[in-house]
């Protein structure tokens, strides 16, 4: 009996932890709402959060969950085929960033974490924009193309510079709430468990 309360509760945070990223997840439609917040999304925050501080099963599915669920709405309201080639670039970048957070792992500063989110970020935009750069036959194909696609974007749409600042925002925004959501909410609540007798928490 001590052993099974003992796994419910080193397991109970990591589903919370998994719901409230699935729930997270949806708030990439907020843009739908309001274009000005166009790339504003956790997106990248999780992937980074999940590679720093989950471990084995819930460290890669709880992030592609959330991200393949909330795709599936998406998909069809911005336009994009979830299985484009686009999309591939996407994943590349989503796999550097977890592996960037695996990097960071779960004892650097806020500050550190703070660089990583912003470094998560221009990972992301460096890569996706490089790729249109590639395959977006409105970009001419040599330095001054590339600086213009990853700067300032295709002509007749919001600048890329944009993008980039709301996912930077949005990064580090998330980043720290789930860092110290993890860090104080979750902590303590194992801490109080760890401090009662298994007895009591049976009988409760």
């Amino acid at each position: 009996m001590p052993t099974l309360d003992h796994t419910a509760d080193r397991l109970s945070p990591k589903l919370w932890i998994v719901g409230l990223i699935i729930l997270v997840g949806f708030s990439r439609h907020l843009p739908l709402d309001y274009p000005s917040l166009f790339n504003f999304s956790p997106t990248l925050a999780i992937f980074m959060f999940c590679g720093a501080y989950m471990k084995g099963f819930f460290s890669w599915v709880a992030p592609i969950v959330a991200i393949f669920l909330s795709d599936l709405f998406l998909s069809s309201s911005y336009g994009i085929n979830f299985l484009e080639p686009f999309m591939l670039a996407t994943l590349a970048s989503y796999i550097a960033i977890w592996i960037l957070g695996r990097k960071l792992g779960n004892n650097k500063s806020a500050y550190s974490w703070t660089a990583g989110a912003v470094g998560s970020a221009i990972i992301f935009h460096v890569v996706t924009c490089a790729f249109a750069w590639i395959i977006n036959p409105a970009y001419i194909k040599n330095f001054s193309g590339l600086i213009q696609a990853t700067v300032l974007g295709e002509p007749g749409y919001a600048p890329a510079y944009l993008f980039l600042r709301n996912s930077i925002l949005s990064t580090v925004f998330f980043g720290l709430c789930f860092r110290w959501i993890k860090n104080t909410v979750f902590s303590e609540s194992l801490t109080l468990k760890a401090s009662t007798p298994a007895t009591q928490r049976l009988e409760t």
